[in-house]
């Protein structure tokens, strides 16, 4: 883990509450893995890493004082990375199921393994990204039902993950979830991030961020 400063580059606008970060630094790390940020108005909050227009880049979706600075305001932003353990697919015929906070991430994965992905939102996109995207939950558990691949990440809210999770569990499918939103340090220090395996208690930040979805206790 690196502490560093990453500096804003370009902030793009996805949906009604949701903006792309880009940043002029180019960190090394993995697909699956996090950040954590500091600022004056949020003391830490973690982010699932990504890339977009080629360079590192996270979502982030707008839910109070700290998101609203780190998107309107911060120009540069003190942060530690990368955390997390690094997601690898199983094949190249698999899905990333994410919500807009989470396609940073998924568009790494389709550069680096060719993973296509579906992207779900709740309002209209402002923006053309180059993924097939569903407005509204009916339209997304409509398409859900269609798909067809032999493994799927699932990463957005909890709703939204479970709501995947319970049209997908049916099939002979791997099913992988990331976790990002149970934590609160990042590096194992305030156990807030505990959950329920059938291994026993696991901590999102240091044994994932993305689990199986077989070994979740929801």
């Amino acid at each position: 883990m690196e502490n560093l400063i990453l500096t804003k580059k370009k902030v793009l606008q996805i949906n009604e509450d949701t903006f792309i970060l880009i940043f002029e630094e180019d960190p090394d790390f993995s697909p699956g893995q996090f950040v954590m940020m500091e600022t004056p108005a949020l003391v830490r909050k973690p982010f699932i890493l990504g890339r977009w227009m080629g360079k590192t880049a996270i979502s982030v979706k707008i839910r109070g004082k700290g998101t609203k600075y780190l998107v309107f305001e911060a120009t540069q932003i003190r942060c530690h990375l990368p955390l997390g353990n690094p997601f690898v697919p199983p094949n190249e015929r698999g899905m990333a199921i994410v919500s807009t906070a989470s396609i940073t991430m998924a568009s790494m994965l389709n550069e680096i393994y060719g993973v296509e992905v579906l992207v779900g939102s709740r309002t209209p996109l402002v923006m053309k990204t180059p993924f097939e995207t569903v407005v509204g939950d009916n339209a997304f558990e409509e398409r859900i039902k269609k798909l067809d691949y032999e493994w799927y990440l699932i990463s957005g809210s909890i709703e939204m993950e479970k709501k995947a999770w319970n049209i997908l569990k049916k099939r002979k499918t791997e099913i992988f979830l990331a976790l990002e939103e149970y934590m609160g340090c990042g590096i194992g220090a305030c156990k807030s991030c505990a959950i329920q395996t059938k291994y026993g208690i696991k901590h999102v930040c240091t044994d994932g961020p993305i689990f199986r979805g077989d070994e979740l206790c929801w």
